[in-house]
């Protein structure tokens, strides 16, 4: 078997590529054969990975996408003794990670967020490309197989393109829990306080994600406003890349100014898990949260809602909080007064960590291969005559 994994971009935030550093060790270790296809890489993940570097103008951005999915189609044809497996809408692919859900659905989801200019979205270059190469991939004979990363993800593909539900694999994500050892909370909680200015009887919430508006910082910031009416002792701690001023504004018009630190992005959040003593994550669509995993990972209690995947794995009420409503500012203000209460959390966050026990790195690539086998065996199969030397 030979793999060619393609991705646009690699940077070292961003919870793809954590994924994908995850199955190129594991590919190597088996002694599998792998090429990198990417346009643009940054960090050191794949230093012992071949790297094929394909020319893509970065600008504009949907002439981007296309270019770049050309290219992945054009180099599988140019190789074709390699199993093509994308992380990005190539038509052509052969197998594909669904890890960012469907476009069509995000934009469905999207118009709680802006209702008046809903409708225009469709008409965007940048949505019309993404739901273009969507379809096209979906419709593509030579796509063999699909991994959803939840079962939402499955039922969404099975929904919208009348891909066979026998052809897609839901393979949750995994979360290596020896990276949070509950032995370093104390230090870990000690340090952070420290390093933002945060009181030692102050409950420490936090959110990891970029892209504020898609994963609920709007909600976060007005339930931190309800939240701070109560005279609650408590901080929200926001992790990414993002536009903070209108969320700054926000809490500085509902007198809670200074109860949420920006930090901006962070490589590696390891520290902040550890650190803080509960995780909120109101998003408005999320195919599987590897912010929420983490977390889990680290024994924190889980406030999401039920259109993030992470959901199937969680208890409503025990490991964590589910929301019906991502915009339901109110009801999210009383999931976190209930976490105030240090029993609780800390009930609920050892419940998270036992919920994580199931979802190792190791379950995930082991489904992975086996998804990427079956595949390379139908098309040693069908290619065998033509191209001798596949099924080695």
């Amino acid at each position: 078997m030979k793999i060619a994994l393609a991705r646009y971009r690699y940077s070292p935030h961003g919870g793809a590529e954590r994924y994908l550093d995850g199955l190129l060790a594991s590919l190597n270790a088996a002694g599998i054969p792998v090429r990198l296809l990417c346009a643009s890489w940054e960090g050191e993940g794949a230093s012992d990975v071949s790297l094929v570097k394909l020319q893509v103008p970065p600008k504009p951005v949907p002439l981007r996408l296309l270019l770049f999915a050309r290219a992945v189609r054009d180099w599988g044809r140019a190789h074709p003794g390699w199993l093509l497996f994308s992380l990005e809408r190539v038509p052509g692919a052969e197998v594909y990670r669904a890890g960012d859900g469907c476009h069509g659905e995000w934009l469905e989801r999207k118009r709680i967020l802006r209702p008046r200019s809903w409708p225009l979205d469709a008409l965007r270059p940048l949505n019309r490309v993404y739901l273009h190469l969507e379809k096209s991939m979906f419709a593509s004979d030579r796509l063999r197989a699909v991994i959803a990363n939840s079962e939402r993800g499955r039922d969404e593909i099975v929904r919208r393109f009348g891909f066979s539900p026998d052809r897609i694999s839901v393979v949750r994500n995994g979360v290596d829990l020896s990276r949070f050892p509950a032995v370093r909370r104390d230090d870990a909680a000690s340090a952070l306080r420290s390093m933002l200015g945060i009181a030692a009887d102050e409950t420490v919430f936090l959110f990891v994600g970029s892209g504020f508006s898609r994963k609920g910082v709007g909600a976060l910031t007005r339930a931190t406003v309800r939240l701070a009416r109560t005279g609650a002792r408590f901080r929200v701690v926001v992790v990414g890349k993002g536009d903070a001023g209108q969320y700054r504004k926000i809490l500085r018009e509902g007198g809670a100014d200074g109860r949420v630190v920006f930090t901006g992005p962070v490589t590696g959040a390891v520290d902040f898990y550890l650190g803080s003593d509960a995780f909120v994550f109101p998003t408005v669509y999320e195919p599987f949260s590897n912010a929420c995993l983490e977390a889990m990972a680290a024994g924190l209690p889980i406030i999401t809602t039920v259109v993030n995947g992470v959901a199937e794995v969680l208890r409503d009420g025990e490991s964590g909080f589910l929301l019906a409503d991502p915009q339901d500012d109110a009801v999210l203000a009383s999931r976190m007064m209930d976490l105030l209460d240090v029993d609780r959390r800390r009930r609920m966050g050892a419940d998270a960590r036992r919920a994580a026990l199931h979802l190792s790195p190791e379950r995930n690539t082991s489904e992975t291969l086996a998804v990427l086998s079956r595949a390379w065996a139908e098309k040693a199969a069908v290619g065998a005559e033509v191209f001798p030397g596949m099924g080695s």
